[in-house]
């Protein structure tokens, strides 16, 4: 079917396809290809918590496990798919396979689970729930990873100009950034349009159900216009020659243990784990915000319901919109103020939502006050991301060609940590909720804070570390 939609758009006439109301961009259509991957992540991170623990009734260390099984399969499957998309087919089909491992699994997992009705035993749901979920997860994962490498290994393999793939960068974090504000402000309108309840309950599962297949069918659409009209004519690899004649296979050995051992040599670098710290800490900050912000409002529902369970989409809404306007303002300012200046300020802005946190955002504080820790926290943590990667992008210089290894490392650890950051804040939730009634907004004032005071201290080792001479 994609091949005949592509056949019918090659031939049609030049004339009648500038008729259109608009055209047809290969940059944009570019940027399509990861909108799916990116709806995904923002419903994974900022609402599946909430779906185990308040709809599904999971036990809160069970939750945690899930999404820790979650981030380790991403972070096994990751390397494992940039090696086998190099080697077989091309990176649309490995692109097309994930997509549709992530349409079959992604929706299912916000809806309740099959064989979950109240007439099963408790002893049934106790195994049978977590068992079905982490099913769905593994490959839901797996297919995730797929669309991620496959979509950034088309970069390098359609360019070969720097600017070009700045540009197809910039449009992959604004479809991200759009994407996320969609799902924010559909939830918001899911909770508001559908039967109004004042607190998230195994009640509410439909909503999720309604928001995920919304989010699904905007995915598909993205997708499909995607691998029907973006054109991927790859870079024709040219053979190394020395002296005027092509190198045939066994002579260029010494070229790749030359290139092994650049590598080694860079991987002993202490300078480069350093960096890769101020990466980790400032998604792990970032992460456990989205995370744990629908929780901490849930928590804060069971309170003052009356401020009505729409708050758990308009809080992250404001949330990211703030981190939108200061990656805006922070592009064309970073390097007045320097990355590693911009990393601090970020820090101390993340600092400040979690105190103010502590201090102030009781359960009978003003809703008000919420929006402006929201913005804090959105501003804080889009500084420390951009600036931590405009601080290892410092790092790479001139050694471009082991850029990708740099950064497979670094999300590698980030997504390892987080998981593991999850499980741990889980496994100290008390079952009652009576014990800990206010335990989700410790969670963002010490987890969250420990995040930004572990970015600050990785900051101050960073910066002693680059004073040193870089090895080439």
């Amino acid at each position: 079917m994609l091949r005949l939609l592509r056949l019918f758009w090659r031939y049609v006439p030049c004339k009648r396809r500038r008729c259109l109301p608009w055209r047809m961009n290969q940059n944009l259509i570019y940027g399509l290809g990861h909108i799916y991957n990116d709806l995904c992540a923002a419903m994974w991170f900022s609402y599946m918590m909430l779906f185990f623990q308040a709809v599904m009734e999971m036990r809160a260390v069970i939750s945690g496990a899930m999404l820790l099984l979650g981030q380790v399969v991403d972070a096994l499957a990751t390397p494992v798919v940039g090696i086998l998309a190099d080697k077989y087919s091309t990176k649309k089909i490995w692109h097309l396979t994930g997509s549709a491992l992530v349409t079959f699994t992604f929706p299912l997992l916000f809806i309740r689970c099959w064989g979950c009705s109240s007439n099963s035993t408790a002893e049934y749901l106790t195994w049978w729930i977590p068992f079905y979920y982490a099913f769905l997860i593994i490959f839901f994962q797996i297919g995730w990873a797929i669309v991620q490498i496959s979509h950034l290994a088309i970069i390098p393999s359609i360019t070969e100009s720097l600017q070009v793939r700045s540009e197809l960068t910039s449009i992959r974090y604004m479809a991200s950034v759009i994407s996320s504000l969609a799902v924010y402000f559909i939830t918001w309108i899911v909770l508001r349009a559908t039967n109004y309840s004042t607190f998230i309950g195994p009640s509410d599962d439909y909503k999720f159900r309604d928001v995920s297949l919304i989010i699904t069918v905007m995915g598909v659409i993205s997708y499909i216009v995607f691998h029907v009209f973006f054109n991927l004519n790859p870079l024709k690899e040219e053979k190394p020659k020395a002296n005027g004649h092509v190198i045939e296979s066994g002579e260029n050995e010494p070229l790749k243990m030359t290139a092994k051992s650049k590598i080694m040599h860079f991987l002993q670098m202490p300078l480069l784990y350093q960096t890769s710290l101020l990466y980790v800490f400032s998604r792990l900050y970032w992460a456990l915000s989205l995370v744990y912000v629908p929780l901490f409002l849930e928590e804060r529902l069971s309170v003052n319901p009356s401020e009505g369970s729409e708050l758990v989409a308009s809080v992250p809404l404001v949330l990211y919109i703030s981190s939108l306007v200061f990656s805006f303002l922070l592009k064309s300012n970073i390097n007045k103020i320097g990355h590693q200046v911009a990393y601090f300020i970020g820090s101390s802005l993340s600092l400040v939502s979690c105190f103010w946190i502590a201090l102030a955002i009781s359960p009978d504080a003003h809703v008000a006050q919420i929006y402006l820790v929201a913005t804090l926290i959105g501003a804080g943590s889009s500084i420390t991301l951009v600036s931590s990667l405009c601080v290892t992008a410092d790092l790479i210089g001139p050694h471009s060609h082991q850029g990708a290894l740099i950064y497979s490392i670094v999300t590698f650890a980030d997504k390892l940590v987080t998981g593991i950051a999850v499980v741990a804040i889980e496994n100290y939730k008390c079952d009652d909720t009576l014990d800990c009634p206010q335990y989700y907004r410790g969670v963002l004032t010490y987890a969250c804070g420990g995040s930004a005071v572990l970015g600050i201290l990785s900051l101050s080792i960073t910066t002693l570390g680059s004073k040193k001479k870089t090895p080439t």
